[in-house]
Formats: structure tokens, sequence, C-alpha cells
């Protein structure tokens, strides 16, 4: 078994020139914690995603390289989440990108032991690895922790969708 028979291929995707809140409305609308973003000739510059908002959100000092870790003492009011995100919104994705360098990829052909190495790799288990077309050099699909899993559930226990566990 290969990425290419479990890798997500309709992905979603977004121009880095497109708003956090066109994001935001994407991922919502789709129920999916990652978009990539790609540039107009379809070239994958990397990803916006669920992990780029909650950091957005955060009070001033915690975003500082060593800012406040411990933040029990700020107040938990919305009306300041509400503005930080609506300060946010008119920004462009591409400010806030988790960029390419620091991905995970790997190609259509890997095979589903080297992906299970990659997805170990990883210090989240949200963000998903890219798969690159080694040819044309873009993003062709991903490939989460979730897609093996429901993959492998899928052929273990088929009858009942993974009831069993």
């Amino acid at each position: 078994m290969t990425v290419e028979s479990i890798m997500t291929r309709d992905l979603r995707k977004i121009l880095p020139s497109q708003s956090v809140r066109e994001g935001l409305k994407m991922m919502h609308e789709r129920h999916i914690r990652t978009l990539a973003v790609v540039d107009d000739g379809d070239q994958f510059i990397g990803l916006f995603g669920i992990r780029q908002v909650i950091h957005l959100l955060l009070p001033k000092a915690a975003q500082m390289k060593y800012g406040l870790t411990n933040l029990s003492f700020m107040p938990d009011d919305l009306g300041e989440l509400y503005d930080r995100l609506l300060d946010v919104g008119q920004k462009p994705v591409s400010d806030f990108l988790e960029k390419r360098d620091g991905l995970l990829i790997c190609a259509p052909s890997t095979p589903l032991p080297e992906l299970l190495e990659l997805l170990h790799q990883s210090f989240n288990t949200s963000l998903p690895v890219l798969v690159i077309d080694g040819d044309s050099n873009k993003l062709v699909g991903m490939v989460s922790a979730w897609d093996v899993l429901e993959k492998l559930v899928m052929n273990v226990y088929p009858d009942n969708g993974g009831d069993a566990l």
C-alpha cells in the first residue's frame, strides 16, 4: 500500500493574498483544520490552519518568542477575543503560514511504513503529510494520521465500519 491509495486528493486551497477571514470561513464550512496555500500557478507555499488561528487568539504577551507561558491571571473576556479575531481577519493568510520548509513531505509512491514513520516524527498529529508530485512539484494530496486510521479500520472491520473497536 502506498500514500496514493490513502491520501486526500480533494484539497481545499487558498491564495496567500486571501484574508484570514476567508480562510476561516472555508475551514468552518467544510469542517477541516488545514488549508493548502498555493500561488497563482498552483505551486504549494505553505499551510494555514487551526493552529495559526489559536495562536492568533492568544494575548500578545503569549505570542512573543519568549512570552508568558502562564496565562491564568489574564481575563477571559470574549469581547477581547472577538476584537483580536476581527483585527487579524483582515490580514492575508500569507502572514500566518506554516512554511514548506518545516513540513513533512512525501511522494504518492511512498510506501505505508515510510508514511507511518513520517507521521510518528510529527510533533502535531493534526498536521498532515504533504504529497508532492516530483515531476511537477505540485501538491497533489495530503494524508493525516486520521486518513491512515480510517483506511486501516475499514480494511480490518469492513462489515461494521470499525464499530467492533
